[in-house]
């Protein structure tokens, strides 16, 4: 946390002293200050900010990038305040001759485009972390109803429990991880014949065991074929 800590301040350190670099170029270089110079620096440090904006909230969630047709937002920034900067210094250049009209569009047509590439991305990250989480959640499922079955397994003594026990521990390892409505009520029945399968188990009814790690096995199987359907 210290580490994640001190890295954020010396990424603030860094942008602060690039932006009292560019203060310090842009009012050493420039004169007779008028309105175009100051829509210009205006647009400028809006850019900047939003950049570092953008810098800090993609380091705050790096486990799932935010893309726009496959170029990462953070690259997207870059390129935005590197525009801007172009922008900005023409128009500072020519501030003399250079129209407002054109100065304020031009810049804000290109605050706008990367604030829509923005939102674009942050939509689709939401989106795919969403599947991902997901995911994660249906393969937490299946580990987990695969370790309640080995757990089952090092314990019986029994020769035909254990095979049919390790035979259920091989369909439940290769199913689908996936889920969706149309599994929902053989998931449900496999919750239901697991719990039953632990309680028959404790008892030492090995015959009882054996028929439900077969009806638990059918039930994967069937889950699975429909999984498949519906993809």
């Amino acid at each position: 946390m210290e580490h994640k800590q001190k890295n954020t301040l010396m990424t603030a350190l860094i942008y602060l002293v690039i932006f009292a670099a560019y203060n310090l170029v842009v009012f050493l270089l420039f004169k007779d200050y008028n309105n175009i110079f100051w829509i210009s620096y205006g647009f400028m440090v809006g850019a900047y900010i939003i950049h570092i904006v953008c810098v800090f909230s993609i380091f705050k969630n790096a486990s799932v990038k935010a893309v726009f047709f496959g170029i990462p937002l953070l690259s997207f920034s870059v390129y935005f305040v590197g525009a801007e900067f172009f922008c900005s210094l023409v128009f500072m250049i020519f501030k003399a001759n250079a129209p407002v009209n054109a100065a304020v569009l031009i810049q804000a047509l290109l605050l706008c485009l990367f604030i829509v590439i923005a939102i674009i991305s942050i939509m689709t990250r939401d989106t795919v972390q969403n599947v991902d989480s997901k995911i994660k959640e249906n393969v937490n499922f299946i580990k987990g109803i695969n370790v309640d079955v080995e757990m089952l397994m090092q314990r019986s003594s029994n020769p035909e429990v254990s095979g049919a026990l390790k035979k259920l521990s091989e369909t439940i390892k290769y199913s689908d991880p996936m889920t969706n409505s149309i599994v929902a009520a053989q998931e449900q029945m496999i919750m239901q014949y697991m719990m039953e399968l632990r309680n028959v188990f404790d008892a030492g009814d090995m015959n009882q065991t054996k028929e439900l790690c077969g009806k638990i096995e059918l039930l994967f199987i069937e889950r699975n074929k429909k999984l498949m359907i519906s993809k």
